[in-house]
């Protein structure tokens, strides 16, 4: 019984000191930071993939090949998914997104592309719609375009001669003589139909644009005239100028222009705001 009346006294007084009751604290600390974390590991450790994803792997399969995934191609696009996320999930853990050129810009652009999609989409009205039209002419103008055959003379074949040689042709070609005999083989086409000015400038060189561009039309040949490519004689037999196309036959191109354009600028505008959040030091330059 005396046994008894001692172990009891000595439980009381283990019991009664500050050290225990510390000890029961942290031991309960430590259970309770377990089991949080232990739930929050395994939501971190868990790979969700919604049925909302797997329209989504699918639709990308479609577009790119064009016809719906089987079965084993869509355990192969969840078997790369989860692949990436698991690396992904990892790298990040490892502290490996920062500093990351690459990680910083793809995710700038993950932004953008959520700005875009959350911006509204407005409607203009017709009054609008008319003057965004009057007001950028060059988007809603037919270029100028030019029907031409030229004769060839190459200063490759010819050296300084070309020019002379084609100045003496040109005589012959209005007098009648077939231009298809004259001249030297040329790499690409010698005649043209509705030819864009800029497409003439593109193949010949601005140069030889311009001078055609201000060529009326006529069965007469004319030259020699001088492009990036050597000495030619040309007999432009249609010269269309630019035209602006009339509102009407070009309202939908016009809406679609001006939505791009104002939701260029909402985007733009979204982004300063973002930008004016934050504070910009530079390192050793003073400025802020």
């Amino acid at each position: 019984m005396a046994d008894t009346s001692q172990s009891t006294a000595r439980w009381r007084a283990w019991l009664s000191e500050p050290l225990f009751h510390f000890i029961i604290a942290a031991l309960a600390v430590f259970i309770g930071w377990n089991a949080i974390n232990g739930s929050r590991s395994d939501a971190e450790r868990t790979i969700r993939i919604t049925q909302t994803d797997l329209e989504r792997l699918a639709a990308l399969y479609a577009a790119e090949s064009g016809a719906l995934p089987s079965q084993q191609d869509m355990a192969a696009m969840v078997n790369d998914y989860v692949r990436d996320e698991a690396l992904a999930r990892e790298a990040r853990s490892l502290g490996l997104d920062d500093n990351d050129t690459i990680v910083t810009r793809r995710l700038a652009q993950k932004m953008t592309f959520m700005i875009s999609d959350l911006a509204d989409d407005p409607d203009p009205d017709e009054k609008t719609l008319r003057a965004w039209h009057e007001s950028h002419p060059d988007r809603f103008t037919d270029p100028q375009t030019l029907t031409f055959t030229h004769v060839y003379f190459s200063e490759d074949v010819r050296g300084e001669t070309a020019e002379t040689d084609a100045a003496a042709a040109l005589d012959g070609l209005n007098a009648g003589e077939d231009w298809r005999n004259a001249g030297d083989p040329f790499m690409l086409q010698r005649s043209y139909g509705d030819l864009p000015i800029r497409e003439v400038a593109r193949l010949f060189g601005p140069d030889f644009a311009r001078t055609l561009a201000a060529l009326p039309a006529s069965d007469s040949w004319t030259g020699p005239i001088r492009s990036a490519l050597g000495v030619h004689l040309v007999r432009v037999t249609a010269n269309v100028p630019a035209r602006l196309i009339p509102f009407e036959e070009v309202r939908e191109a016009v809406l679609a222009d001006w939505k791009e354009e104002t939701r260029r600028q909402e985007n733009e505008e979204a982004v300063r705001d973002i930008i004016a959040k934050y504070k910009v030091e530079i390192e050793g330059s003073g400025s802020k």
